[in-house]
Parts: C-alpha cells; structure tokens; sequence
C-alpha cells in the first residue's frame, strides 16, 4: 500500500461515521452513484457482509458527504473515467 493512499483511507473513515455508514458501505455506495457503473464485485466471507454490501446499493451520498469525500481523497484517484482493458469509446458494452 502507498501512503498516500493509507492516509486517504484514514481521512475518509470519519467521513463515512458521519454519513452513518461503514467504510465499506460509503465506497460502494461512491462506486455505484456513476452512470458507467452498472456493478460493483465485492467479497463477503459472512451472511451479515453480504446483508451491509446489498443494502449499500441503495445509499445515496448527498452532497456534502461526496464533498468531504473529494477533500479526503485529494489527489489519490484518478478523476477522469478510465475505460476498462478492451473497452472502446463511445461503444456500450452490455
């Protein structure tokens, strides 16, 4: 792990207790508010991961957490979508 992604990490865990979510929660709940995202894989080794991770699917992020969420971040992720290995532009993949 990088530090500056340790350090993102650290700042972010407030940010979710404060939205009442889990860690794992909020980023699910980032990672399915896009447009391009139809999925999101996960692991869950217990039925209660599981139960955390579907409910998450319906979190929506209001504005100021999604901008706490960018303070936190800062310049750790990549902003810009990033296509997927074989993907082209401006095709739907389905």
């Amino acid at each position: 792990m990088q530090d500056a992604v340790l350090g993102a990490v650290a700042r972010l865990r407030p940010v979710a207790a404060e939205a009442g979510l889990s860690l794992a929660q909020m980023a699910l709940a980032w990672v399915l508010r896009r447009d391009e995202v139809t999925s999101a894989i996960v692991e869950a080794s217990r039925p209660e991961q599981v139960r955390a991770n579907a409910a998450s699917s319906g979190v929506r992020l209001g504005d100021e957490t999604l901008e706490a969420i960018d303070a936190a971040l800062g310049d750790v992720p990549i902003r810009q979508p990033t296509l997927a290995p074989l993907a082209r532009a401006g095709v739907i993949h389905r």
